[in-house]
């Protein structure tokens, strides 16, 4: 295909991994698929995704060979610190889904992503940039108008159009001429940052999630922090304010990470000598107000749809959950004889995202809402930390979404060789060593 064709099944706007996944899962059911991306290439943040079980789950749903992340660093677990405690657990055994969680950095997670839907036959035009939908006499959006790298506009027609700009570029209007992907869209909701360091810990196999910040002085800093084994020689770190309605900027957030940084044990050997790369920061796509999910041949996935992890920030499993089942959705819609079947089949999708995510981030979001509050983080962190039962319960409702809404394919499942992480060498928990 090329943009002089001006004519798709579907139109995806945006090449990260929730519209490359999309784009992808369409492909595999026969559809003509071209995916539109403002930027020349995947070029940009360094930065680690920690990517738990599901979704490596969802890479192998997907059909992305195992070749493809055989050299990925692995994780096993998540490790909460706080209030000098410690507890590491192994990533939740739930059945069907594989016990290990995959870091991969940002940039090479979406590059191979996008690589692969090419491989399923899906058109990816770079450097194209949608400036409005088209929409057709009854209001509903049949298409999209953009401006191609060589500067020349065009208007594409599509039977769906699939909006995965992501946070801050969805521009939500479904009437001819009006906008998405347009930067500088104010949004709200958590907001991070994050910076790479090397670090003789590089290859540490858990997810270290502090729940509890202290200074050198040990005076307590708002916020909530993580470090992250890249496999490399480099970790990446970061801080939030994770709270759907935190005034916090990352202004803020970097001064707390550089507090915080003080006061990290020395094994981490992170300081401003071993920051390999800025700070960098922005808002996550966490919240709930990015709603309604679809509109008028629109459906909105992954961080467009504000749907990462409210506990974490963490929006790959999201992407391409919501990938998947909007896949389903246009797949069966495109099937339908009359525009009122295609229309209803489309509306089911909010309700589909919501029976598969709902419960899961209301529990997210309402355990972030109380950690905000420095007396639920004493108490987490004296009375629940050591309880390891209760923990293991926890992050199994945070990082476990509702099964039975997540079992709609596109495809027959393509699971194809996943290999189990190592045994773990057992739980470890005790007094924090710094």
């Amino acid at each position: 295909m090329t943009l002089a064709t001006a004519r798709a099944d579907v139109v995806v706007i945006g090449a990260g991994p929730a519209g490359s996944a999309a784009a992808a899962h369409l492909s595999a059911a026969g559809h003509d698929v071209l995916v539109l991306e403002r930027a020349a290439d995947h070029s940009g943040s360094d930065s680690a995704e920690a990517l738990t079980p599901t979704a490596v789950s969802e890479l192998a749903t997907l059909g992305l060979p195992a070749s493809e992340t055989d050299t990925w660093h692995r994780t096993t677990g998540v490790r909460f610190v706080g209030g000098g405690m410690r507890l590491a657990l192994a990533w939740p055994d739930v059945d069907g889904r594989p016990v290990h969680g995959l870091v991969r950095s940002r940039s090479a997670l979406a590059q191979t992503l996008s690589a692969y839907a090419v491989s399923r036959g899906v058109h990816i035009s770079f450097g194209s940039e949608v400036t409005g939908f088209a929409t057709d006499e009854s209001g509903r959006v049949s298409g999209v108008s953009l401006r191609g790298a060589n500067g020349r506009d065009s208007r594409i027609e599509a039977g769906v159009v699939i909006d995965a700009s992501g946070l801050g570029l969805s521009q939500w209007g479904t009437k001819s001429g009006e906008g998405v992907s347009q930067s500088g869209t104010k949004s709200e909701g958590a907001v991070a940052v994050t910076a790479d360091f090397a670090s003789p810990r590089g290859t540490d196999d858990h997810v270290e999630s502090w729940l509890r910040l202290a200074d050198a002085d040990g005076a307590t800093l708002p916020g909530h922090g993580w470090i992250v084994g890249r496999g490399d020689g480099h970790v990446t770190v970061g801080v939030g304010a994770l709270a759907s309605d935190t005034s916090a900027t990352t202004e803020k957030c970097a001064f707390v990470l550089e507090q915080w940084l003080r006061a990290l044990p020395g094994n981490w050997e992170l300081s401003a000598a071993t920051m390999t790369g800025p700070i960098e920061g922005g808002r996550l796509a966490t919240g709930s107000h990015l709603t309604p999910r679809h509109e008028n041949g629109v459906l909105r996935l992954g961080d467009a749809a504000g749907l990462a992890n409210p506990w974490t920030g963490e929006g790959v499993a999201s992407a391409l959950i919501s990938a998947r089942l909007a896949a389903a959705a246009v797949d069966r819609a495109l099937a339908l004889g009359t525009a009122a079947e295609r229309e209803g089949e489309l509306t089911a999708y909010d309700t589909v995202v919501r029976d598969a995510l709902g419960s899961h981030r209301r529990f997210a979001r309402t355990a972030t809402s109380l950690l905000e509050r420095p007396s639920v983080t004493r108490a987490v962190t004296t009375w629940a930390l050591p309880r390891e039962a209760l923990m293991k319960l926890v992050l199994r409702r945070l990082t476990t979404p509702n099964r039975a809404a997540l079992e709609t394919c596109v495809t027959t499942s393509t699971m194809g060789r996943v290999t189990s992480a190592a045994a773990h060498p057992g739980n470890e928990r005790g007094v924090d060593q710094r």
